[in-house]
């Protein structure tokens, strides 16, 4: 069994989670900081969502491997105009910041034989209050791909919103969409937020192509880039089945946009659900469609 092990005050508790729920991926490709697998009874109504944060530690017992720690971002790694973008950026287009950026692989390759055809994916960027104030200040910003990449490094710079050139270097991640979104699911802070969310629907296709990988980084757009500092973050994951019809699984209704009705709403100019939480804050009230 997979365990999550936390350090606190008042010493070290042993927090059991379910077997292959949260586990390290080896530094190949991509460097990912923790893999979700998923298992059919982790989409059940009431199953909780799966989540990790900045200095919490893995282990695998048994698999000869040391623990591993979920780290720190950067503040500005979301959007940085240090990033050295390739020959070809439009100028004042957001970029992220690879190495300061982390990345997570959300594993749902083995639900399509488990029966399973389409689910209702929710990813949650949130900030982590931890030992160190100067640290928990973060304002979050995630983009989510379709695809694990499995090859090659990765550059110093990626595209955080769908941009059609210069190619994206992770040829094997593609846009989590469907024929009416092109654009890749993306979220990012303002001012206060403590919170930025993608909602959508993923189709299962076969065991190569159902994984999501998932960018998380600052969007603190600092005046002076000397403030750029670590940050501690919180990835929440939400998988949940979704009826081929289009109706919500476990007692979830969604809406024409594939949104959650009564937990997210559609944000036209982002191009993908926000939860309802966030339509309210005051940067983003008459945007969201809501049903």
């Amino acid at each position: 069994m997979k365990r999550i092990f936390t350090a606190l005050a008042l010493g070290l508790v042993y927090a059991a989670i379910p077997a292959g729920a949260v586990e390290i991926v080896p530094g190949d490709g991509i460097t990912y900081a923790a893999k979700f697998v998923f298992q059919k009874k982790d989409t059940m109504s009431g199953a909780p969502a799966l989540s990790v944060y900045s200095g919490q530690t893995i282990d695998t017992p048994g698999d000869g491997g040391s623990p591993a720690t979920i780290p720190t971002t950067k503040s500005m790694a979301w959007c940085d105009p240090a990033t050295n973008p390739p020959a070809g950026a439009v100028p004042g287009t957001c970029y992220g910041w690879a190495m300061h950026s982390k990345w997570f692989l959300i594993d749902l390759s083995g639900l399509k034989a488990q029966g399973l055809s389409k689910l209702n994916v929710t990813i949650n960027a949130k900030r982590y209050v931890g030992s160190d104030p100067a640290k928990s200040d973060l304002i979050p910003a995630l983009t989510v791909w379709r695809g694990n990449q499995t090859q090659g490094p990765h550059l110093h710079w990626y595209p955080s919103q769908f941009q059609a050139t210069p190619p994206f270097w992770g040829w094997l991640l593609s846009p989590w969409t469907d024929k009416t979104n092109p654009g890749y699911m993306s979220a990012n802070g303002v001012g206060p937020q403590t919170a930025a969310s993608v909602n959508g629907v993923f189709k299962l296709k076969g065991r190569k192509e159902d994984f999501l990988t998932v960018a998380i980084g600052g969007d603190a757009k600092h005046d002076d880039p000397s403030q750029k500092h670590d940050v501690y973050f919180q990835l929440e994951v939400d998988v949940k089945q979704a009826s081929s019809g289009g109706g919500g699984g476990g007692g979830q209704v969604i809406d024409p946009n594939g949104c959650v009705v009564g937990k997210t709403c559609w944000h036209p100019p982002m191009n993908h659900c926000m939860s309802v939480d966030l339509c309210n804050l005051p940067q983003y009230q008459g945007q969201c469609q809501c049903y």
